[in-house]
């Protein structure tokens, strides 16, 4: 399972770019805790804290679909230290599980905080 929050979310550019609907099974809504940071074009996850941050959780109906998404998250678990995004698990909020999701690896200083904790309200 993954827990996304930016451009993977249904009906958002990556989710649509990479023809998601037809390899994935939206489970709905969740929560974890974190905080969402405003890059400009998408956003960046730092896990953990008390913030919340809200998203949906996929389920994969294809194996090896992580690996197509790691690349698009410019993940390289050869190299995690300088990849954009690290792909970490976190503990779901609503349904008590875990789930894979990508968390920021680059500072966040000087990035605006996305205040509600959803990449579809940023306010």
């Amino acid at each position: 399972m993954l827990f996304v929050y930016g451009l993977l979310l249904p009906g958002e550019k990556g989710f649509e770019s990479l023809g998601l609907a037809a390899h994935v099974r939206a489970l709905g809504p969740e929560r974890i805790a974190g905080r969402l940071y405003h890059l400009g074009d998408y956003p960046a996850l730092v896990p953990g804290g008390a913030g919340i941050v809200r998203g949906d959780l996929l389920a994969f109906t294809e194996p090896g679909l992580l690996d197509k998404l790691d690349a698009y998250e410019l993940y390289d678990p050869e190299n995690s230290d300088k990849s954009e995004y690290r792909r970490v698990r976190v503990d779901l909020l609503e349904s008590g599980r875990s789930a894979w999701t990508y968390a920021y690896n680059r500072p966040v200083t000087n990035r605006p905080v996305i205040a509600a904790g959803s990449w579809r309200m940023p306010a």
